[in-house]
């Protein structure tokens, strides 16, 4: 109890609190009649119009405002990119009015040789399709068969030819080491 008493007389001390003890009655005073005339004040506020309305804006006043909003950095930073687009398709683009552009194919294919083509075409002439050949050539070219694959001969060496005996001999020496799945890989 002894921490109330001290408390109470702490909070007496202050200023705020002494006025109030001062002030006849028990603290806050409502003025005479107020309930009495707080509908009537309600309704006389709620019946006045707030603000009066704003005036419409003319065509020349929204202009300015549009014109002032695009100059926001976001907008004019849209605007500037598109502007500079523009400007270098522009440059680019009609920078060859005049010239006929020629494919990149034909002009590098002019410059080589007969017989380099030749040569390029001999040497790599298995990576050609033959039906893509014939339609880009068109019907000037001959009908051509294609070739039949000759059998790969073996090379000429100094070395003996072994005998059919040898050969038979040989291969009951290996055929135990051969499995089936080493015979199916070579077929």
């Amino acid at each position: 109890m002894k921490d109330s008493d001290e408390l109470r007389d702490e909070l007496g001390d202050l200023p705020f609190l002494r006025k109030i003890k001062e002030q006849p009655g028990e603290g806050f005073q409502v003025p005479k009649n107020y309930f009495q005339h707080l509908p009537d004040e309600v309704l006389r506020k709620a019946k006045q119009p707030a603000f009066a309305p704003a005036p419409q804006p003319t065509w020349v006043e929204r202009l300015e405002q549009f014109a002032a909003g695009l100059f926001q950095p976001r907008f004019a930073l849209a605007f500037a990119s598109v502007l500079a687009l523009v400007v270098a398709g522009v440059y680019f683009l009609g920078k060859n009015e005049g010239e006929t552009l020629q494919p990149a194919a034909s002009v590098q294919l002019a410059e080589i040789s007969d017989e380099e083509l030749f040569a390029y075409v001999s040497e790599n002439i298995h990576e050609f399709d033959r039906d893509l050949v014939v339609s880009t050539a068109g019907p000037d070219l001959p009908d051509a068969k294609p070739k039949t694959k000759e059998k790969p001969s073996l090379p000429k060496t100094a070395a003996p030819k072994p005998e059919v005996e040898e050969m038979e001999q040989y291969i009951d020496e290996v055929i135990d080491e051969i499995d089936v799945e080493d015979l199916e890989e070579l077929l």
